[in-house]
């Protein structure tokens, strides 16, 4: 099955949704604060244990969000998607490495 994050970014609220092809399967929301990183972050791990799913299981990240760009809540949203997607694909990288050298 498709998994994906998206993470909506409002002025006073963000929401995070995993959805498994075109359904919805987890939500997190929070009020905005200080925290955003933290929150994001732990969000994203509840959502993929409520599913029983792995990181490597979802197929991509999307931030949606009509904040300016130079918003605050809006780039380590953004930053918080790239770390994501880099940290799954070293990831995956990784075990194929090991796997050929098996």
């Amino acid at each position: 099955m498709t998994y994906r994050l998206v993470l909506t970014v409002e002025k006073e609220q963000s929401v995070l949704v995993l959805f498994e092809g075109g359904v919805e399967r987890a939500r997190r929301d929070w009020e905005e604060s200080r925290d955003m990183g933290r929150r994001a972050f732990e969000s994203i791990e509840e959502v993929l244990h409520e599913a029983g799913i792995g990181p490597q299981e979802v197929l991509s990240f999307q931030v949606i969000s009509e904040l300016p760009d130079a918003s605050t809540s809006r780039r380590i949203a953004e930053t918080v998607a790239s770390v994501y997607t880099f940290g799954v694909q070293t990831s995956a990288g990784e075990k194929t490495s090991e796997s050929e050298a098996t």
